[in-house]
C-alpha cells in the first residue's frame, strides 16, 4: 500500500515538473523566440493574456493603451499574439472594404479579406444548448455579407429620417417628465442623475423606433425588467473574457452548469417575444403592415422579398444590431456631451446661443439643426475625448502577413487592432490640447488657410468616424445615432440650462466595450429664469 501511494505521488509530481516544464517553454517562446519579440510592450503582456484581461476587468483599458502607446510607439504587444495600433492613418488599410491589408507607398505590400479575431465570439447567445451568432460577432464574412444586404438599404440617412417622429415623440415624453420632475413648481432645483436618465431616454428611443413602443423607463422612471441591468452585466462579462475567448466555454456556454452573466440573452428573449406578439396583431387584423415606420415592420415586410432567408430568428439577429447595441453607445456620447459641456461653461453658453439664434420648435427638428456648426462640433468632440466604445477592434493578419509602415513584419494569424480611445487622442492629428475637451478645435483658426484647415478637418472626422467601426462592420445605425443625439442635445439646451451641482465634481465610468459612465449629479433650469 505504501509503494502504490509513493508510486501516485511521484506520478502527480512528475506531471506537475511536466507541466511547469512547458509552461516555461511558452513563456521564453513567447518573449524571446516568437516572431513578434521585436515589439515593444510590458513584458507580462507578452507572456500572458491574462495581462490584458486584468486591465479590461479594471474598466479603464482604454487609458492604459494610451498611456502604452505614448510610451512605446505605433506598435504595442498587448498579448502574445496580439499587437495594438495608433497609428491613425492604418484605420483605412486594416479596415478597409474593398482594399484591406493594402498599402500604397511606391508598392503592393498587401492584399486579402478583413476576418474578425475570436475575441466576439462570447458575444453569442446560447438558447437550448445553441449557440446564436449575430451580425456583429459573426466570423464568417461571406455569411455577414449575405445577411445583412436585404436590410443595408433602409439605413440610408434618408431613410433613418422616417423615424424622426417617433423619435420626436420620446423627446416629448422626456422633456415633459424631466421638467415636471427635476424643473418646475416644487421640483425647481431637484438633483437630476443624468447618467441614469438619458440610459432611460436612449433606451427608450431605440424600442420606439424598433417596434413601435417604450420600454417604460421613462414612465416607469426605472430599469423595467433589468434590461439596462443585464445589459450592462453581460458587457462587463463580454469586455474581460473576449481578451481570453476560450474561457467563455468553460463559463457562459458550458453545457453543465451556466457560470456568470449571460450576454445579450435578455435582449434577444426580449425581441422574440415582441416579434411574436406584432404578428399576432398582424393575423388578427389588429394593425396593418406598412402602416407604420419602425424598424420591425420593415424587417417583416421582407419575408416577402425575401422568403427563403426572412424568419423570426432572422428578424430577431437584425433587431439586435439596434436593440442592444443602440441604447448603450447613443447614451454614452450623450452622457459625454452634458457632463463635458457642464465642465465647460463657455462651450456650454455657444451652444445655448446658436440654438437660441435658430428659433427652434421643441423638439428640435432635423431640417434646422443638421447643419449647426457648434453643435456639431460639440456632438464630435465629446465622441472623441470619450468615445462610446473603447476598446480594440480585433482583425486577424492574412496569409500573406502584414508589414507596418516602419518595417516590422507581423506574422498571418497575428491579431492586431485599433482601439479609438487611442487614434482620438493623438496630438498629431489633434493637437498638443488632444487630451482636453475643446470644440473650438473644429473650426477653421485665425490664421489658418482654407486648404490646411480643409486637410485638418477631414483627417480629425475620419479618425473620429472610427468609433463607429470600418469597413463592412461599419456601424448601420451610425446615421439615426447622429439624428437621435442632435436632436435631444438640440432640444435639451434651447429650452434647458444643465449645470452639475458642483462643477468641480468628476464622474467615474466603466469601460466594458461600451462605455459607461456614473455619478453625473445635475441641476437643470428654463433658459431665461435666473438661479436663486
Amino acid at each position: 500500500m505504501a509503494v502504490l501511494s509513493s508510486l501516485r505521488c511521484d506520478l502527480w509530481v512528475q506531471g506537475l515538473a511536466a507541466l511547469g516544464l512547458l509552461v516555461l517553454t511558452k513563456l521564453l517562446w513567447d518573449i524571446y523566440l516568437s516572431p513578434l519579440r521585436a515589439v515593444p510592450g510590458p513584458l507580462l503582456a507578452k507572456s500572458t493574456n491574462l495581462w490584458r484581461a486584468f486591465h479590461t476587468f479594471r474598466g479603464r483599458v482604454d487609458t492604459k493603451h494610451v498611456e502604452l502607446h505614448r510610451k512605446y510607439g505605433n506598435a504595442v504587444r498587448i498579448g502574445p499574439n496580439c499587437v495594438s495600433i495608433s497609428d491613425p492613418n492604418l484605420i483605412r488599410t486594416i479596415y478597409s472594404t474593398q482594399f484591406p491589408w493594402r498599402i500604397f507607398n511606391g508598392s503592393l505590400l498587401n492584399f486579402s479579406c478583413v476576418i474578425k479575431s475570436d475575441m466576439y465570439r462570447p458575444n453569442d447567445v446560447l438558447i437550448e444548448g445553441h449557440r446564436m451568432s449575430n451580425l456583429f460577432n459573426s466570423q464568417d464574412e461571406d455569411w455577414h455579407n449575405k445577411n445583412i444586404r436585404p436590410i443595408r438599404g433602409l439605413w440610408s440617412m434618408t431613410k433613418v429620417l422616417e423615424y424622426e417622429p417617433l423619435i420626436d415623440e420620446t423627446i416629448t415624453k422626456f422633456v415633459g417628465k424631466v421638467a415636471m420632475k427635476f424643473v418646475d413648481g416644487d421640483s425647481a432645483g431637484t438633483v437630476f442623475p443624468a447618467d441614469e436618465w438619458i440610459g432611460f431616454f436612449a433606451w427608450d428611443v431605440t424600442a420606439n423606433f424598433s417596434f413601435g413602443r417604450h420600454y417604460g423607463f421613462i414612465d416607469q422612471e426605472k430599469d423595467v425588467d433589468n434590461l439596462i441591468t443585464d445589459s450592462t452585466d453581460g458587457l462587463t462579462y463580454f469586455a474581460p473574457v473576449s481578451q481570453i475567448p476560450w474561457i467563455d466555454n468553460l463559463l457562459d456556454k458550458n453545457p453543465i452548469k451556466r457560470i456568470g452573466p449571460k450576454p445579450t440573452l435578455t435582449g434577444v428573449l426580449y425581441a422574440f417575444k415582441v416579434v411574436a406578439e406584432y404578428q399576432a396583431q398582424l393575423s388578427n387584423k389588429t394593425i396593418t403592415a406598412g402602416s407604420v415606420d419602425h424598424t420591425l415592420d420593415k424587417y417583416l415586410q421582407l419575408k416577402e422579398t425575401y422568403a427563403d432567408m426572412v424568419n423570426d430568428h432572422q428578424i430577431v439577429n437584425w433587431l439586435m444590431l439596434s436593440i442592444l447595441a443602440g441604447g448603450d453607445t447613443s447614451s454614452a456620447t450623450m452622457r459625454a456631451i452634458l457632463y463635458y459641456l457642464a465642465k465647460s461653461p463657455s462651450s456650454s453658453g455657444k451652444l445655448a446661443a446658436e440654438l437660441q439664434n435658430a428659433s427652434l420648435p421643441t423638439p428640435a427638428p432635423w431640417m434646422l439643426i443638421r447643419d449647426l456648426p457648434y453643435l456639431d462640433a460639440v456632438i464630435r468632440e465629446a465622441m472623441r475625448v470619450n468615445p462610446g466604445i473603447a476598446m480594440i477592434f480585433e482583425r486577424v493578419v492574412p496569409d500573406e502577413g502584414f508589414t507596418l509602415p516602419d518595417g516590422q513584419y507581423l506574422p498571418a494569424g497575428t491579431k492586431i487592432g485599433i482601439n479609438p480611445a487611442v487614434t482620438n487622442k493623438d496630438y498629431e492629428v489633434f493637437g498638443e490640447d488632444a487630451d482636453d475637451f475643446n470644440p473650438d478645435r473644429w473650426f477653421q483658426g485665425k490664421d489658418e488657410s482654407d486648404e490646411h484647415f480643409e486637410t485638418r478637418s477631414r483627417r480629425m472626422k475620419d479618425t473620429v468616424d472610427f468609433v463607429f467601426g470600418g469597413g463592412g462592420r461599419i456601424c448601420m445605425g451610425r446615421y439615426l445615432a447622429m439624428l437621435e443625439i442632435k436632436k435631444l442635445i438640440a432640444t435639451l439646451y434651447n429650452v434647458f440650462d444643465i449645470q452639475l451641482v458642483d462643477v468641480n465634481h468628476e464622474w467615474t465610468y466603466r469601460n466594458a466595450w461600451f462605455v459607461y459612465q456614473y455619478d453625473m449629479p445635475m441641476v437643470i433650469r428654463r433658459r431665461g429664469v435666473a438661479s436663486q
